[in-house]
C-alpha cells in the first residue's frame, strides 16, 4: 500500500513541475540565460582581467630595464602609454615613476600630479596621495586657496591620508602666521579615531610650540 502511495504522489509532484514549468516557463528560461550571461561575464572579466594584468606587468618590467639603461625619454614614452592601463594599480605605478624621472623638474611634476589628481580611473585613496604630493612641492610658494583645495579636509574625511592632510595644511597655516587655524587642524588629527602615535606625538609638540 506504501508503495502505491509513493508512487502516486510521485506522479502528483511530477504533474505539479510540469504545470509550473508550463506556467512560467519563459520566466524560468530568462532566469537561466540570464545565470548563465552573468557566469560568463564574470568569467570573461576574469580572464581579460589576467591578460591585462600579464601584458602590463611585462611592460612595467621592461620599463624598468630602460630606466636601469638609462633610456629615460623611451621609458618616458612607454609610461605615458602605461598610464591608460585598465588596471589602476599600473596607472598608479606609471605616474609614481614619471614623477622619479622629473624630480629634478617641478612644473613637469606638477602637470603629472594634475592629469592624476583628474584622473577618476585611479582610485581615490591614490590621487588623495597624489594631491598631499602635489601641495608639498608647492607649498613653498602657493596661495591659501590652492592648498586648501588640495587638502580641503572634508574631501579627506574617509581616507587613510586624512591625518597626513590635516597636519601639512596646519603646517602651512603656521608658515602663514595663522596659528588659530593651525591649531584647530592639529586638533582635528589628534581627534581622528586610532591616530597612531608617531603622529600623535608630532602634532601634540606643534600644539605645544603654538601654546
Amino acid at each position: 500500500m506504501n508503495e502505491i502511495f509513493e508512487e502516486t504522489n510521485k506522479e502528483f509532484e511530477s504533474e505539479q513541475l510540469k504545470k509550473i514549468f508550463s506556467k512560467y516557463k519563459k520566466i524560468i528560461i530568462s532566469l537561466v540565460i540570464g545565470l548563465l550571461g552573468i557566469i560568463i561575464v564574470i568569467i570573461s572579466n576574469k580572464v581579460i582581467f589576467e591578460n591585462n594584468a600579464k601584458k602590463d606587468t611585462a611592460e612595467y618590467v621592461l620599463i624598468e630595464n630602460l630606466i636601469r639603461q638609462k633610456k629615460f625619454d623611451e621609458a618616458k614614452l612607454k609610461l605615458e602609454l602605461l598610464k591608460n592601463s585598465k588596471i589602476s594599480i599600473y596607472r598608479v605605478l606609471a605616474t609614481n615613476q614619471l614623477l622619479e624621472l622629473s624630480k629634478n623638474n617641478t612644473k613637469e611634476q606638477i602637470l603629472i600630479l594634475d592629469k592624476a589628481i583628474k584622473d577618476d580611473r585611479i582610485d581615490k585613496n591614490y590621487r588623495d596621495l597624489f594631491r598631499i604630493k602635489k601641495a608639498i612641492l608647492i607649498f613653498d610658494y602657493s596661495k591659501e586657496n590652492e592648498i586648501f583645495n588640495l587638502l580641503n579636509p572634508s574631501d579627506f574625511k574617509n581616507s587613510p591620508w586624512r591625518i597626513m592632510s590635516l597636519e601639512i595644511l596646519a603646517d602651512f597655516y603656521i608658515s602663514q602666521k595663522e596659528e588659530k587655524k593651525a591649531k584647530d587642524l592639529y586638533q582635528e588629527a589628534l581627534n581622528v579615531k586610532n591616530i597612531p602615535e608617531i603622529f600623535k606625538k608630532s602634532i601634540q609638540n606643534k600644539i605645544n610650540h603654538i601654546n
